[in-house]
């Protein structure tokens, strides 16, 4: 479960509302938020004189989508398995991937990765 960062919005409303003087305790009452939060944003303002969230830090795929996504549409008949042994990535991480990258597997009339394209005729209207 992925938590969301808040929006820099409240926290220059946040920052703003604690410099008009009220604590950092009734700020975050009002604004919802916990103490430890607004706490740490005013301590970021006071020293560096910004707010905004710090990146966020993760592993590195082991894959490079672009070296994926030149594999795939050279060998549009390989199976996920294949792909997954040569990239010595699990069959899923494979699946992940491509569906971010946009493919789909297409079982007729010849089984084969392509590339889902996006236009408005295959958008639906609400």
């Amino acid at each position: 479960m992925t938590k969301k960062q808040y929006s820099v919005d409240l926290r220059e409303r946040v920052i703003e509302y604690i410099k008009l003087g009220n604590t950092q305790n009734t700020t975050s009452k009002i604004f919802k938020v916990s103490k430890s939060s607004v706490n740490r944003w005013w301590m970021r303002y006071q020293e560096a004189g910004s707010i905004k969230a710090k990146p966020r830090l993760g592993s590195k795929g082991k894959i490079d989508p672009e070296k994926l996504r030149v594999y795939v549409e050279a060998n549009e008949d390989k199976k996920l398995a294949e792909i997954a042994k040569l990239f010595n990535i699990s069959v899923c991480s494979v699946y992940r991937r491509l569906k971010k990258l946009g493919f789909s597997y297409k079982k007729k009339p010849l089984p084969m990765w392509k590339q889902a394209k996006k236009n408005e005729s295959n958008i639906k209207k609400l």
